[in-house]
């Protein structure tokens, strides 16, 4: 019973994020999961709460894999570098998640942004105190920007790989093109820290 859980939230996860809320239909994503639909209904009350629970398991996901990262010993510069390696991990195994979140910023999904909301606050509240003694607590050198910085350089580069493929001549979402992607990343967080001390 929890492993059809599971496979319905993956399936939704995919098919939300490829298609957006409105296109997908609870049908859709049972037959995605291999599951009855009326299994759907028993997990779930509507297609609105398994869309909640999907946005909501993301960014618990997403806080607890960079709060792990930055929890390892080390300088501040070594576990800004596993948090991005965190970060840009957690992106490739779910790449639907930041389209979803782009979606509902930008289109008429507006009901669904106090649940980005709610799921924003513990990872921004987290960087401020993690950043806390390198960043300044307010105006351009602070941990939020910081944060908005390092979270948009991460996330464009998925949000865009179908408009950038043509243009690189190569796939973004490559092995060797992410790999190359977070030793630029560690690169910038470096500059930032670099910034920062001066």
């Amino acid at each position: 019973m929890a492993r059809g859980r599971e496979r319905i939230l993956e399936a939704a996860e995919e098919l939300f994020g490829a298609h957006g809320f409105d296109r997908i239909s609870v049908r859709d994503i049972a037959d995605a999961a291999d599951v009855n639909k009326a299994l759907v209904f028993y997990h779930f009350n509507s297609k609105d709460e398994l869309f909640e629970t999907v946005l909501l398991k993301y960014f618990n996901d997403h806080y607890e894999a960079l709060k792990g990262a930055w929890s390892m010993d080390g300088t501040v510069r070594d576990r800004l570098h596993r948090v991005i390696d965190s970060y840009v991990d957690f992106i490739s195994t779910h790449h639907a998640w930041p389209r979803l979140v782009q979606q509902i910023s930008s289109t008429q999904h507006k009901d669904y942004l106090p649940i980005v909301q709610q799921g924003l606050i513990p990872l921004v509240r987290w960087t401020e105190e993690a950043l806390s003694e390198v960043a300044d607590e307010t105006g351009p050198r602070s941990a939020y920007h910081l944060f908005e910085t390092i979270a948009g350089a991460v996330l464009h580069h998925f949000t865009h790989a179908p408009v950038l493929a043509p243009i690189w001549d190569q796939t973004p979402l490559a092995p060797a093109v992410i790999a190359e992607r977070r030793d630029h990343l560690h690169w910038l967080v470096d500059v930032l820290l670099d910034a920062l001390d001066e």
